[in-house]
């Protein structure tokens, strides 16, 4: 994931994760691409990923997803609110026919 805002490692030490496991490593990739994904669809495709509001935002948003991934019934409104989100993004990009990420 070389051309991401942020990488493994650098995710790994937000979190405070001494040891990631094959499990940690995956959820924590997918996370990776996920925030990449918002942050896409909320500011456009280029956005400056070596900006470091950027890498925080990625952070932040990463380490809910980490957090509270699988209890989206307990979930936080932050949580909440990225849900909504993520569900708007989509369909406006469905609806302009782009793909960009």
């Amino acid at each position: 994931m070389a051309n991401t805002v942020v990488q493994v490692e650098d995710v790994l030490n937000y979190l405070g994760i001494d040891y990631a496991d094959n499990m940690v490593t995956a959820n924590v990739t997918r996370a990776i691409s996920t925030a990449d994904a918002y942050i896409k669809g909320a500011v456009g495709a280029d956005y400056p990923a070596e900006d470091p509001r950027a890498k925080e935002l990625a952070l932040i948003f990463i380490a809910d997803l980490y957090d509270n991934r699988g209890m989206l019934e307990k979930s936080s409104t932050n949580v909440r609110r990225l849900v909504d989100d993520f569900l708007l993004q989509l369909r406006l990009e469905l609806r302009r026919g782009s793909n960009d990420f």
